[in-house]
């Protein structure tokens, strides 16, 4: 699966299994130097912080690519299916990726606790987050809320879960069309991520299976 970075900052998945581990060393090795000058960063859901890791060339101040995967802090963070991070191109073109590895069978399950959630897709999956052939929230909370961003125009409106006997959008059924004016979220690329909002408290479960 071939995923085009460009220029900027690029929420991105890998919605497949990496042998023999999903780190980044692995799924966007830098042995090559092909990521050098590129930072990524992910999301502590229990501190709200992020940690980051760097391919930064010898004496920018942001540390060395010595190690043998090319990244300065040995790229242990882990890029599992299902959790996503921000990759930052700061080289002004585009960089181009390629995950290789499984596909996992389903049924599988995202556990969205309570705050922010940077997640994506566990299967190679674009489209309606809600209604398509693959994905199901089994529960949810009203007042949640998905945040869909592209690299060229940004965040795009949030979307809301909202009572269904309220507001102006009318009665519906199902969970379907329940987000707000704005219609169900939805994921532009395969190996987009999103951030969920568990506003609640109560873990959602998002179960896929294909």
């Amino acid at each position: 699966m071939t995923v085009t970075n460009q220029p900027g900052f690029n929420l991105i998945t890998c919605p497949l299994v990496v042998s023999p581990v999903n780190t980044i060393g692995t799924v966007l090795n830098n042995a090559s130097g092909a990521f050098t000058g590129n930072i990524v960063y992910f999301y502590n859901n229990a501190t709200g912080l992020y940690s980051e890791d760097n391919a930064l060339p010898v004496g920018t101040g942001k540390g060395k690519t010595s190690n043998a995967n090319g990244w300065a802090l040995g790229g242990t963070n882990v890029l599992s299916p299902g959790t996503a991070c921000w990759f930052e191109n700061r080289l002004g073109t585009n960089v181009v990726v390629t995950f290789v590895g499984s596909v996992l069978t389903g049924p599988v399950t995202n556990n969205l606790v309570a705050g922010f959630n940077l997640v994506g897709s566990m299967l190679p999956m674009t489209g309606d987050l809600i209604t398509n052939s693959v994905s199901s929230f089994t529960n949810y909370n009203l007042g949640d809320g998905i945040y869909v961003y592209d690299p060229v125009t940004g965040y795009a409106n949030g979307t809301y879960l909202t009572d269904t006997s309220v507001g102006t959008k009318g009665q519906h059924t199902g969970y379907n069309g329940n987000w707000g004016s704005t219609g169900d979220p939805i994921l532009p690329y395969v190996y987009s991520g999103f951030w969920y909002n568990n506003r609640v408290g109560i873990t959602v479960n998002w179960v896929e299976n294909q």
